[in-house]
């Protein structure tokens, strides 16, 4: 099987818009996947597709001001969630938060509110099932063995969301897992706004930059 690592490009020549064959790695997926690009190309063009790459395209646009004939980014990216949202009229969104981003959720739902979208919001630990209910051993529970841990619950978060039909379910520092279980399980389009990183201040990309973190968390 090929190993595609576009990571590993020093040219970025399809961003250039001048790739050729000659300039590609050799496990550039242009030059081994040609029939996949062909595909992709057709199917961009279905409706189901333009209805939201068009607007993503809109949004990233109009996400820049020009300051000094320079493009400068003017939209956080919870207003990209609010303009996406507008224009293609998937205006019912579901906030889908953990407990330790609840002071956050409330900020993000009074700014959703602000601009008349439609917003439900449930937390991770809706239902208070108890993590030895769910088959988590003792020892994994973060307080010790014998104290009540009520279980992250993502499976329940998507289900509610499913039964209100929400448009668009935004995740707001859930647990690694416990995101991709709620992803697995939402009928409707979903996107993250905070990701959970307990150690860097729910920024993951600064372990990349920070030497210490580097030392601690990289392998040598």
């Amino acid at each position: 099987m090929s190993t595609l690592r576009c990571d590993k490009c020093s040219g970025y020549y399809c961003f250039a818009g001048n790739w050729d064959e000659s300039k590609a790695p050799e496990n550039c997926p242009m030059l081994l996947y040609p029939e996949v690009f062909a595909c992709a190309r057709d199917r961009s063009l279905e409706e189901k597709v333009r209805e939201l790459n068009v607007p993503a395209a809109m949004v990233e646009k109009e996400g820049f001001a020009k300051i000094d004939g320079k493009n400068a980014p003017c939209y956080p990216r919870i207003r990209e969630i609010v303009e996406f949202a507008k224009k293609t009229g998937r205006t019912h969104i579901g906030l889908a938060f953990c407990k330790s981003s609840s002071s956050e959720a409330k900020m993000i739902g009074e700014i959703f509110d602000s601009f008349g979208l439609d917003v439900d919001a449930v937390l991770c630990k809706c239902g208070g099932i108890s993590k030895n209910e769910v088959g988590i051993p003792e020892e994994y529970k973060v307080r010790g063995a014998g104290a009540f841990e009520a279980s992250c619950n993502p499976v329940t978060q998507a289900e509610l969301f499913n039964k209100l039909g929400t448009d668009i379910n935004v995740l707001v520092g859930l647990c690694l897992g416990h995101d991709m279980l709620f992803i697995k399980h939402c009928d409707a389009l979903v996107t993250t706004l905070i990701v959970k990183d307990k150690v860097t201040g729910n920024n993951p990309q600064a372990a990349l930059y920070n030497i210490f973190a580097k030392r601690a968390y990289f392998k040598p």
